[in-house]
């Protein structure tokens, strides 16, 4: 069973989540939804490491990553094609519309929702695994799952914990602790590379 996305579902204060878009490092073909980090140096996104745990996760990716030659290159038209005339088909009852089969806003930069303690995140616990009552204030690390998405991971805990469960996902229909997986959290202040 595949994992999902993750992304912000509110914020602690009810304002937008933050965001920041900054340039992406270079051969990264991460997923949406992937924690991301700031590369030491160059300070370019890139896909997080999964190990360093002390101010390791600056985020989570809105946006795949674009495979860039460079730090923050532009794309090349090869690889960023302009809108393509509709072949009638995909678009019902618009044979005029334009199909674009990329984000248009390619511009070298990545966009992530940062990691503060503000922001609450939407997740699901691994594929194996289904959420507790008791999993609601506990700390969790994550994993990258063989379908690209990452999961809080419930047998990862103590040293390497980067995530707080602060709430089971209550759109999550099924019976706790056999077939549900959602979960809202926060990333640990420790955990969180960016200071608000």
């Amino acid at each position: 069973m595949a994992s999902a996305e993750i992304h912000s579902i509110q914020t602690v204060s009810g304002q937008q989540p933050r965001m920041r878009r900054l340039p992406e490092e270079a051969g990264q073909t991460f997923l949406p939804g992937t924690p991301v980090q700031l590369a030491a140096g160059d300070g370019g996104v890139k896909a997080w490491d999964g190990v360093t745990v002390a101010f390791g996760i600056a985020g989570f990716s809105k946006e795949f990553g674009n495979n860039l030659a460079a730090l923050g290159v532009t794309p090349t038209a090869a690889v960023n094609p302009s809108p393509q005339p509709s072949t009638g088909q995909g678009i019902p009852f618009q044979p005029l519309a334009v199909s674009i089969s990329r984000p248009l806003f390619r511009d070298g930069r990545q966009g992530f929702e940062v990691a503060v303690a503000d922001t609450v995140f939407l997740g699901q616990v691994g594929p194996a695994q289904a959420t507790v009552a008791t999993d609601v204030g506990k700390q969790y690390g994550m994993t990258l799952d063989a379908d690209g998405h990452w999961y809080v991971d419930r047998t990862k805990a103590g040293a390497s914990a980067v995530v707080e469960i602060v709430r089971l996902d209550p759109n999550d229909q099924g019976t706790i602790g056999v077939n549900t997986r959602g979960v809202y959290f926060i990333v640990l202040p420790a955990a969180a590379q960016l200071v608000a």
